[in-house]
């Protein structure tokens, strides 16, 4: 199969980890066929994730209502229908002449199988896919493993395209510019990442069940500091700033907080100024690893052999229970999350810094650590 001048579309839509994890995938393709038109479909709010993305053609962005508790009342679910519908029509009319010679839907969702039904004429996918997305696919190859991760999964299925698998490799782009702001605001906070060791923590997830403690955080960063004479850069959204604030209170050594950044490049460039990553399963997560940031995360709910930080034998912080994973949004106990203990995280520290994690080396553009 030679996909060279043809048009390929790519479904992710979200979230930022998975668009992460999905880029080897697309590398792989872009590599194999530098003549194709690739475009990637994303949910509008992240786009400018790929935005820059080196030989990709296109990132479109589609805004599409998410049925989450507002719309519980008849009313809103009513209204968030016709958006969704709105949504979908607009974008079959701007295809509709110039339909997608293929598609890969990553996701795996019937919102992102629809899409790929709407705008291309042969629609790869996951034939175990969820909420009936099989049916929309014409050509539904491929088994979802998640007792491999989610990385070789997505190479497995473009390895049917490209006649066997390739160098792992996450074009996740970085400007300068964005290097050059984070340089100047960690400097200002007296930091300097050329010659300090520098620790980016980020301690909240979308998943409340993912949250560790804050006395754990705030134990952990002071240990750093006392150990490593490490510089804990904590980071997370404009809303997690009082919780964020909460930790640092709790330490006995200063720690900078860098909340709220508008600009995802920015938050990229502060994780690739960073010499390590802490912090529970989540985006920030993934974009460390895709930057070549050694990580150490906490799994409670969800599942390291999925979702874990790829291309690393350590790193993992986990406690082995019968509920572990359960993929649950809420728990009243959380007792995956609160059994990790500060020693065991620190120990992996250790393992990490000190090679014995092995890990296997991913590439990426340009990390620009100092």
């Amino acid at each position: 199969m030679d996909l060279n001048g043809k048009r390929l579309l790519i479904v992710r839509l979200s979230s930022l980890g998975d668009l992460v994890l999905v880029l080897p995938a697309f590398n792989a393709l872009r590599e194999a066929y530098p003549k194709a038109y690739i475009a990637w479909l994303v949910r509008e709010d992240l786009k400018e994730v790929l935005s820059g993305t080196p030989g990709l053609d296109e990132v479109i962005p589609v805004r599409i209502p998410s049925f989450t508790d507002k719309y519980r009342s008849p009313q809103r679910v009513l209204s968030g229908v016709v958006k969704w519908l709105r949504a979908y029509f607009e974008l079959w009319r701007r295809f509709k002449r110039d339909k997608f010679d293929m598609a890969i839907d990553f996701q795996g969702l019937f919102k992102s199988a629809v899409l790929a039904f709407l705008l291309a004429r042969d629609r790869y996918g996951f034939r175990n896919g969820k909420e009936l997305s099989p049916l929309f696919l014409n050509k539904p190859l491929f088994l979802r493993d998640k007792s491999r991760h989610a990385v070789d999964n997505y190479l497995d299925v473009v390895s049917y395209f490209t006649r066997g698998r390739r160098e792992v490799r996450f074009p996740l782009f970085v400007p300068q510019e964005a290097y050059e702001k984070m340089r100047a605001f960690l400097t200002s906070h007296g930091v300097h990442p050329g010659k300090d060791f520098v620790v980016f923590c980020a301690p909240t997830a979308r998943w409340e069940t993912k949250f560790w403690t804050q006395e754990g955080f705030a134990e952990v960063a002071d240990s750093l500091v006392e150990t490593y004479g490490a510089k804990v850069v904590f980071s997370g959204l404009a809303q997690e700033g009082p919780y964020i604030e909460g930790i640092t209170r709790l330490m006995r050594h200063k720690a900078v907080i860098a909340c709220g950044y508008t600009e995802i490049k920015d938050f990229f460039a502060l994780i690739a100024l960073s010499h390590l990553y802490i912090g529970v399963d989540s985006g920030a997560m993934h974009v460390a690893r895709a930057l070549g940031v050694p990580v150490v995360a906490l799994f409670g709910p969800s599942n390291p052999k999925w979702i874990g930080p790829y291309g690393q034998n350590r790193g993992v912080v986990r406690v082995a229970l019968p509920c572990s994973p359960c993929n649950k949004r809420r728990c009243l106990q959380r007792t995956c999350m609160e059994a990790i203990t500060p020693r065991m995280v620190l120990k992996e520290v250790e393992e990490v810094l000190t090679g014995r994690d092995a890990t296997m080396q991913v590439d990426c553009l340009h990390p620009e650590r100092g």
